[in-house]
């Protein structure tokens, strides 16, 4: 992923030259508030471009992908906590790591029984690109974010 990741960060500025292939959506009923614009590539790729409201590190909320993916931050910081179930029903994942990255940063998560949160220290603005779902039903109820408060 990180190599698809790498792909779309060089070919970006020309896909941003068609306005009409991205979509949109704000997603704020969990943190942290997240923008998102995103679009699809003909080989079954997404795109997103995030930008990520601050929010304190008990409210940032803990979820497994249903996909493969690559991260990278492009301006920002923030703390992430990386978690770990044995399978892909339990809801309660164990922690593996916590750390703070910084723009440049650059990451993927391509095992589905990896869980991780964001705590945005400051504005942060994002590249992500998924691919398609894994076959594997995942972790019952936990991709239902929670209203916030």
């Amino acid at each position: 992923m990180l190599s698809a990741l790498a792909d779309v960060l060089e070919s970006l500025p020309a896909l941003l030259d068609d306005p009409t292939a991205w979509d949109s959506l704000i997603v704020n009923r969990r943190k942290p508030t997240t923008y998102r614009v995103f679009r699809y590539l003909p080989d079954g790729l997404r795109i997103s471009l995030h930008k990520f409201d601050p929010c304190a590190t008990h409210e940032a909320y803990p979820h497994p992908h249903p996909w493969p993916g690559a991260f990278a931050l492009l301006e920002g910081s923030y703390r992430m906590w990386v978690g770990f179930t044995p399978d892909l029903e339990s809801l309660e994942p164990i922690t593996v790591t916590e750390t703070v990255l910084t723009a440049g940063s650059r990451y993927e998560i391509i095992e589905p029984r990896t869980w991780h949160s964001i705590t945005p220290l400051e504005e942060c603005w994002t590249v992500m690109v998924n691919g398609l779902p894994w076959k594997e039903r995942m972790h019952g109820e936990a991709r239902k974010a929670p209203r916030a408060l």
